[in-house]
């Protein structure tokens, strides 16, 4: 029971637990359900670069490093990898942090400050300032329509978060989430700007309210393009039942799936992995079952009521 709450780990779920769902479910409820999350994905120099990035810039802001020489953000860029490698130090077990360790080597250490100097330089040195640190945010769904979790409780958590907040120039308080592509422009065409926003918007919510903000814009900012500002979305946060209804309606297709089967695409970790028959005979004491037949890729059959 996360955080002692009271709401089981199954009964919560991030925005990569949706993502997961919708592209391939026999992977999501291995990962989720079952708690694989490490042992089918793998972690890449991309990710590495990206994770990297994230932890220099909330540094930047904690740090209250606004009007530093560009040269000043290799240290930001070097703390973060201190930190990842002490928390890897500290949990020496299969972690977040574990699999993106052995990309992290001095040359990539080298194209993070490059990146970061490069996206600094673009505002002329003068990127926004932040109004708080964003945390760990949570949001709770109960729910008396939605069946109860598979290991009990009628309770359900949204949980993650941005990278940063930051003060717009217009006073509207910012959701930032930094993403880092190798390819951006591929990577402006998948940017999920549907389901990101809202959830991202409903689980910093009670924060921003709670600092007196009525009005939030959730922002995507690309370090590889500085300059594109198209990728925002503005949200009233005094009426949030909309988004939230959403995110229960998506928990409930999910908690109503019962059969499944492989999707077999090429690229997915989970169906082929090869242990996915064993995953199968675990994921049978959730309730959850292989559906049978000659149907091709995958079928998510929901438990019709």
């Amino acid at each position: 029971m996360p955080y002692g709450d009271g709401i089981e780990r199954v009964n919560c779920f991030s925005l990569t637990d949706f993502h997961d769902f919708e592209c391939c479910p026999f992977r999501f409820f291995v990962k989720h359900h079952l708690g694989k999350k490490y042992e089918i994905e793998e972690s890449s120099e991309a990710m590495a670069l990206g994770i990297l990035l994230d932890l220099a810039i909330k540094k930047f802001h904690t740090s209250k490093a606004y009007g530093q020489p560009p040269t000043y953000l290799a240290n930001l860029v070097m703390a973060a990898f201190n930190e990842i490698g002490d928390k890897v130090a500290k949990n020496p077990g299969a972690s977040f942090y574990s699999g993106i360790l052995p990309f992290l080597t001095d040359e990539l250490v080298a194209k993070a400050t490059e990146i970061f100097q490069s996206y600094y330089s673009a505002f002329d040195f003068k990127i926004k300032q932040s109004f708080g640190e964003v945390g760990f945010c949570e949001w709770i769904i109960q729910t008396e329509d939605l069946p109860a979790g598979r290991q009990g409780g009628r309770q359900f958590k949204l949980w993650g978060g941005p990278d940063c907040f930051e003060l717009g120039e217009d006073g509207i308080p910012e959701i930032v989430d930094y993403k880092s592509r190798e390819d951006v422009e591929k990577g402006k065409d998948n940017m999920d700007m549907d389901l990101m926003p809202k959830m991202y918007t409903l689980l910093c919510c009670k924060k921003l309210l709670e600092l007196g903000y009525k009005q939030a814009r959730f922002v995507v900012r690309f370090w590889q393009d500085p300059l594109e500002d198209s990728f925002y979305e503005e949200f009233d946060l005094a009426d949030v039942s909309s988004l939230e209804q959403i995110f229960r309606q998506k928990i409930d297709r999910i908690m109503n799936t019962i059969e499944i089967k492989f999707c077999d695409s090429s690229y997915c970790r989970g169906c082929k992995h090869a242990d996915r028959e064993k995953f199968l005979y675990e994921l049978e004491k959730h309730g959850i079952r292989y559906l049978k037949g000659d149907v091709e890729g995958f079928v998510a059959v929901p438990n019709i009521v």
